[in-house]
């Protein structure tokens, strides 16, 4: 997500993950693909501090001190992004929490999710906003953003202080699973967002 045109950018223009220390890597032999960048090639992809630093010829990298992986027979594809993902945190961390689901995220080849927020309590305060933050930062696994409720408890009669939430980190708002009905707080949903930034997922 990126900061308005209007206003100064918010926490919400950042996902949270907890720190980690970056990969030094060599996957040897690897099947890159990269429909995009029109890559399709067996390489040895190297990564350094964490990120992409050459895709060299297979079999010819210098791993220096990274760590080697024999990749032939497995792929590397961009990273995957799940902007709907429903992490039960709070309230139901018996289904799944911030951990697990980032952790299930992450073998699945996702970069990043954006966790949902018809939990149980709903997302709805920034109070709720920051604590959810504090927990990715401690425990998630990949970059988590985190929506809040359009209006107060979906309940699709009062809207959430959608600017409060904003500045709180929350990256955009959904009543999930729930339309709003009525057209007047639909309306000024729209306007207060186009405001204040974000996504508004419906």
């Amino acid at each position: 997500m990126k900061p308005q045109e209007l206003g100064e950018p918010r926490a919400a223009d950042s996902l949270v993950a907890r720190a980690g220390e970056p990969a030094n890597l060599v996957l040897r032999g690897v099947r890159a693909l990269d429909p995009r960048a029109g890559i399709d090639d067996h390489v040895d992809l190297v990564i350094r501090d964490g990120e992409i630093a050459e895709l060299a010829q297979a079999g010819s990298a210098d791993p220096g001190e990274a760590e080697v992986v024999e990749a032939e027979g497995l792929h590397a594809f961009p990273a995957f992004f799940d902007p709907h993902v429903h992490l039960r945190t709070p309230g139901r961390e018996d289904e799944e929490d911030l951990e697990t689901g980032t952790r299930s995220a992450a073998a699945g080849g996702y970069w990043g999710i954006l966790a949902m927020a018809n939990t149980d309590p709903t997302v709805s305060t920034p109070a709720d906003i920051e604590a959810l933050r504090e927990r990715a930062a401690r425990d998630a696994a990949v970059p988590v953003g985190f929506l809040a409720t359009v209006t107060r408890g979906m309940k699709g009669e009062e809207l959430t202080e959608m600017a409060e939430l904003r500045d709180a980190g929350a990256v955009g708002f959904s009543d999930d699973g729930l339309p709003i009905r009525s057209a007047r707080i639909l309306r000024r949903a729209l306007q207060y967002q186009q405001l204040c930034g974000g996504v508004l997922l419906m």
